[in-house]
């Protein structure tokens, strides 16, 4: 008999436990017994034992007191690193992988052996399933050495709790929203139907459907247009709740992002707009991708030379301290520190730059000079210390720069900067299982873990959820729309763990193992969703990343239709839309040149006005410029300068033919380095900056050889004599 969604409250308000396949369905049942018990009149009650399945765990961990030794998810990956890292240095191949990414791996591939029971043997698979071994080998070493346990293992501590009597147990258990049951999931069921206790499944009966069909677009692009117009669509009816759901969210989110902004709350586009409230997206962003995060890195990543790219990030960032009073100033700098043409400059250089400026003061920002001043003062300490030590330098270092503090913080930002503090504050669990590190590692470990932390801020549930396919997982809708259900998407390509041999993953079907094991899953996943709604569009890509795509072979029996959409709302459209019509006026004579003025710019005067007059007119009679693009070493500009400043040396002390072939081999190679050097140091001083002692031996080498050959053409010449430069 199928139980409803009200059989399942019912069970919790008796007391019954919940657990859910993912957070999302466990927030979801809650506010559902919250509804329900606010319409029949209660003002207060207890909270229901609905929890995410693995929240749960840990908290039954506690209970048995496991958790004080047991190591936590960030903790156990930064123990995979170490292990991984000593034992390939111990090979002498540590530098031929990607270390994290690796031990990343390596932890997944302990987790689904430890959570299937199995285990395998170095002769059953190849290299990568021998190094995944001996790094196993010396991660469960370290642990042993350090006293901790794996948290791999506590659903099995679990179990035998539970068959010991050693946990309370519920009368009955309800597991919502799983597609299929983990052997953990299956292991703790069996140990509490031994204690007395009823195991029920549910998942919400199919939606009596009243409209359905398929529809193909061009491109993503057009896919997620359209459905943002459709929802603007049901949102002029009563509907409570409007599903889009993502078969691949990872591929569309950014676009999801972008465009149901554009459609959904155009007012969120402008700079300084409060937080999305139109819609809900489920997933959320690294926090690494927040602004105020990637500001607080680029200040902690500055050494002792810094990269053009980063100072001009930092110069026009609005969350570095300063930039409301200094916008214009840090402006101009930018552009005069581009002006040097070079990648890299040294801190103290920039710094010197921003204290005083270039001619007459231009690009002065005292207030960025002061928190270079904190950066360069702060690079002084390279001991070696714990990531918790280094957690809280970053922190006083970023105080003391005054970062985030130059404006009020919205909204999102402030739960930014909440997240970012607790980062900090985590970063102290890793020391029990790291060991010191110079400044850069530190900042590294920083980086990734901001990296592996899901920012999803905070706000009201809205009538418009926007899901992947798994958080949409015992979740029902007035309508529904499902993204890119193309042929490689549902079922999705098979993705093994390279550390576990192919064969063993096949035979204890592992998630993910093959594509047998992923057409099932696919059809679990299609038929829960396309019965989720009463009202029901699915939709797929006709091209992706430059190939042609099939809709599913799932959905292919659902008929094609033509979804009814609202008109765009996208500014731009609309602005264009409204706009009057343009007048044509054709301008083809700019004003004459004034008597007596000068335009520079030699031959390319010639080249621009061949190639497009309207360029020729704004760079050379406008001054219109883009900003200098820097390159390694010196450009052509710089380059074709110093062979003119060469030859103005030289003749300014040869003055005339009878000069130069009365010098002999030695004063000619004398005078010659003379003036190279001389203009070398002349661009120098230009320039304010000294080129590298590599990059200055190698333009003195070029411009020697230059010389030469020029000289010695002019020495086969007539008599002649330089009368001016």
């Amino acid at each position: 008999m199928t139980k409803t969604l009200t059989d399942l409250l019912v069970a919790a308000h008796k007391g019954a436990l919940v657990l859910t396949v993912n957070q999302r369905l466990a927030r979801y049942l809650v506010q559902g017994y919250d509804s329900r018990l606010q319409e029949q009149g209660c003002t207060a009650w207890k909270s229901p034992a609905i929890h995410f399945h693995l929240q749960w765990q840990w908290q039954m961990a506690a209970r048995l007191r496991l958790d004080a030794k047991t190591l936590g998810p960030a903790q156990a990956l930064r123990l995979w690193e170490r292990a991984v890292e000593e034992e390939e240095q111990g090979l002498g191949s540590g530098g031929l992988m990607r270390v994290p990414d690796a031990a990343r791996a390596a932890a997944q591939a302990h987790q689904l052996l430890c959570e299937y029971g199995a285990t395998f043997s170095s002769e059953e698979g190849g290299e990568d399933h021998r190094a995944f071994l001996r790094w196993r080998s010396r991660w469960q070493q370290l642990c042993r050495e350090g006293g901790w346990d794996d948290p791999a293992l506590i659903p099995a501590r679990l179990v035998t709790a539970l068959e010991k009597g050693e946990l309370p147990v519920p009368d009955d258990l309800w597991l919502a929203g799983f597609d299929e049951l983990s052997p953990t999931i299956e292991a703790l069921c069996h140990a509490l139907q031994k204690r007395g206790v009823t195991v029920h499944r549910w998942m919400p009966p199919a939606c009596q459907i009243q409209s359905e069909g398929r529809v193909g677009y061009a491109d993503p692009e057009e896919e997620v247009r359209s459905c943002a117009q459709w929802v603007l669509q049901q949102l002029e009816g009563n509907l409570e709740r409007i599903g889009i759901i993502a078969v691949d969210m990872a591929s569309y989110q950014q676009s999801l992002q972008r465009i149901f902004r554009e459609e959904l709350s155009p007012a969120a586009l402008l700079p300084g707009a409060g937080a999305e409230k139109a819609f809900n997206l489920s997933l959320g962003t690294p926090l690494l991708n927040e602004g105020m995060v990637l500001a607080a890195f680029e200040l902690l990543g500055l050494g002792r030379r810094v990269s053009l790219d980063s100072i001009g990030y930092l110069l026009r960032s609005p969350f570095v301290w300063g930039y409301s009073a200094e916008q214009h100033s840090r402006a101009i700098l930018d552009r005069e520190l581009r002006n040097l043409r070079m990648t890299e400059l040294p801190l103290k250089k920039v710094l010197h730059f921003a204290e005083r400026g270039f001619k007459k003061k231009l690009g002065r920002a005292d207030i960025f000079a002061q928190q270079l001043e904190t950066i360069q003062t702060a690079l002084v300490e390279t001991d070696a210390r714990l990531p918790g030590a280094w957690a809280r330098h970053f922190a006083e270092v970023l105080d003391s720069c005054q970062w985030s503090r130059d404006r009020s913080l919205t909204s999102r930002e402030f739960q930014v900067f909440k997240a970012w503090k607790e980062l900090l504050a985590g970063t102290a669990c890793l020391d029990a299982v790291s060991k010191p590190m110079r400044r850069g590692e530190a900042l590294a470990l920083l980086r990734r873990l901001a990296a592996d932390k899901i920012f999803q801020p905070e706000g009201s549930a809205g009538r418009v959820q926007v899901l992947g396919a798994l958080e949409a997982t015992g979740q029902q809708f007035d309508a529904l729309w499902l993204l890119g259900a193309h042929d490689e998407s549902l079922p999705a390509l098979a993705r093994p763990n390279a550390f576990i041999p192919p064969s063993l993953q096949r035979r204890l079907r592992m998630p993910n193992a093959d594509a047998e094991k992923e057409l099932d899953f696919a059809h679990k996943i299609s038929g829960r969703l396309l019965t989720a709604a009463s009202e029901l569009v699915v939709s797929w890509p006709q091209s992706m990343e430059g190939r042609e795509r099939q809709p599913s072979p799932l959905v292919q029996h659902l008929p094609l239709i033509e979804p009814q959409l609202s008109a765009s709302r996208r500014p731009a459209l609309l602005i264009q839309t409204a706009a009057p019509a343009l007048e044509g006026l054709a301008d083809d004579q700019g004003p004459s040149i004034p008597e007596g003025s000068r335009i520079s710019g030699g031959t390319a005067i010639l080249k621009d006005q061949a190639l497009c007059p309207f360029r020729a007119y704004a760079r050379h009679r406008l001054g219109a410029r883009g900003l200098a693009t820097a390159g390694l070493g010196l450009n052509g500009l710089d380059r074709g300068s110093l062979v003119h400043r060469v030859l103005e040396l030289f003749w300014e002390k040869t003055g005339d033919w009878q000069g130069l072939t009365a010098l002999g081999a030695d004063d000619w190679s004398q005078r010659s380095l003379s003036c190279v050097e001389q203009a070398l140091d002349e661009l120098d001083s230009e320039r304010q900056v000294s080129l590298s002692s590599s990059q200055r031996q190698l333009e003195k080498q070029r411009l020697l050889v230059l010389l030469g050959e020029w000289l010695n053409i002019e020495a086969q010449r007539p008599p002649f004599s330089v009368e001016t430069m």
